[in-house]
């Protein structure tokens, strides 16, 4: 029986006899008592780890929201489970008053497994784990300063009717998990890969710069040396420095020749 089966039932007789010629005739009819049916859709016993945690990372790092279900209907059931950032609402300055905190929901995984799409601040930076029957975990990877906030989850307990549709016995949200992402500031790496007219200008451009510059000063060098060897003499000396010396020689003297230099022999 299912829940549409409820309400009230009754019934009615005829009583047919049969005449000499053997036809039947109805001899009378009643009808009977009613009878009021209500079925009942199992108790709900389906509880949720209420228990209120704080959780403190680095930037670029990662935190677990963790929704334990702690007790269930039946054994047939099944979860679907929504993950929600909660952010509160500013105050209204002219009328002093504060309207009720707002839902963003991150991830839902229906009780089918069908996965919605991950909200866009989140986009590509959460994983989903069942690790038991009854406790579901969702990652969210290189967090940063805006994901600090409040989370928490909702369970939604869904049971099988008879006909096989599945219908939603009961709901129950956990506890708020506080998480704050401590900002270790922008270090010049991060600022310089952020930007990229910057990364070229840093990482590539002095490259080929440097380059030319050394090849530059190589054939400067090479270039000044071989002019260099070009307007040296035998000894190392300019060649427009020195002339040959006068010598005094007499093939009869037997004192050996004398040396001397002039003056005006060297320019």
């Amino acid at each position: 029986m299912t829940v549409q089966d409820s309400g009230t039932y009754d019934c009615r007789v005829e009583e047919w006899l049969l005449d000499p010629t053997d036809k039947w005739y109805k001899r009378g009819a009643e009808l009977s008592g009613l009878t009021t049916i209500t079925v009942k859709q199992p108790d709900a016993s389906l509880q949720v780890d209420t228990t209120m945690a704080n959780i403190t990372v680095p930037e670029q790092g990662h935190f677990h929201l963790d929704c334990n279900i702690l007790s269930l209907s039946s054994r047939e059931s099944r979860f679907a489970v929504t993950w929600f950032n909660v952010k509160k609402k500013e105050r209204d300055g002219q009328a002093g008053r504060k309207d009720g905190d707002e839902r963003e929901t991150l991830l839902k995984v229906g009780q089918d497994t069908i996965f919605s799409r991950e909200a866009n601040p989140w986009e590509g930076r959460l994983r989903f784990q069942r690790l038991s029957p009854t406790l579901y975990r969702l990652t969210v990877l290189q967090a940063g300063a805006v994901d600090t906030g409040n989370y928490s989850c909702r369970v939604e307990e869904w049971l099988p009717d008879p006909r096989g549709m599945w219908y939603k016995l009961a709901e129950e949200d956990s506890g708020s998990t506080a998480v704050y992402v401590q900002d270790t500031g922008s270090s010049l790496q991060s600022v310089i890969c952020s930007n990229d007219s910057l990364f070229y200008f840093v990482f590539f451009y002095p490259f080929p710069i440097f380059g030319i510059l050394i090849i530059t000063i190589l054939l400067v060098r090479f270039k000044s040396r071989n002019s260099s060897k070009n307007s040296e003499g035998k000894n190392g000396a300019p060649l427009l420095w020195i002339k040959e010396p006068h010598l005094n020689y007499s093939p009869t003297c037997l004192e050996p020749p004398v040396l001397s230099i002039h003056p005006g022999t060297i320019d």
